[in-house]
């Protein structure tokens, strides 16, 4: 993994939250917490005088939409990394997350490690986005419900490919892959890969 320290900028008004994530952001030594800021004003003057690297922006501030926030960052700096957070549901948002050009989503519940490792696969130019677009199997058909790059993994499942032998194959992650494998899982309301074998043979997946 690249050693260059990243300058970090955390985007939130919950000051609560924030200072929560900075301490999760102080054990990552690739990672310098330059300030936490509550407003895209705000954003906007620590940019134009620091360099940034990393933004943790919340999607719903108190008074800003956090979505089109990330939109005019990436217009104007396209080499940050923007990774979204929020603590609601992100269903009904997943297109517009996706379509304001961000790196990723984490939930605001996500476990420390999962954040630190999630952190870690975009700075290597990943894009991760954690627990966006599960919807339940059973109202959605599979066909829309699985991406392109979901069935690609289970047709290396399929095959009895380990993580790391479809990571290497699909050049991304371990963890890209099992984020995936998870989502799959709980997009189709199974409980293991043995199921989920089960499961594509009998719908052609």
């Amino acid at each position: 993994m690249n050693n260059t320290v990243r300058n970090t900028l955390i985007v939130d008004d919950h000051l609560l939250f924030a200072e929560g994530l900075a301490r999760i952001l102080s054990d990552m030594q690739n990672l310098k917490l330059q300030k936490i800021a509550s407003s895209y004003n705000e954003v906007t003057r620590l940019l134009s005088q620091q360099h940034i690297d990393l933004i943790l922006l919340d999607i719903k501030l108190k008074d800003e939409n956090g979505i089109e926030i990330c939109l005019l960052i990436k217009n104007l700096y396209p080499h940050i990394k923007v990774i979204l957070i929020s603590m609601f549901d992100p269903d009904s948002l997943s297109v517009e997350i996706k379509k304001c050009n961000a790196d990723g989503y984490i939930p605001k519940s996500t476990d420390a490690q999962i954040v630190k490792d999630t952190i870690n696969a975009i700075l290597q130019g990943e894009k991760v986005f954690l627990e966006l677009g599960n919807n339940s199997a059973k109202e959605t058909p599979i066909e829309k419900l699985i991406t392109s790059r979901e069935k690609e993994i289970i047709a290396l499942i399929k095959q009895g490919k380990t993580a790391k032998e479809i990571s290497d194959i699909l050049n991304i992650s371990v963890f890209t892959v099992d984020t995936h494998r998870k989502n799959i899982l709980k997009k189709l309301n199974l409980s293991s890969i043995k199921s989920l074998i089960a499961f594509s043979f009998n719908n052609k997946l």
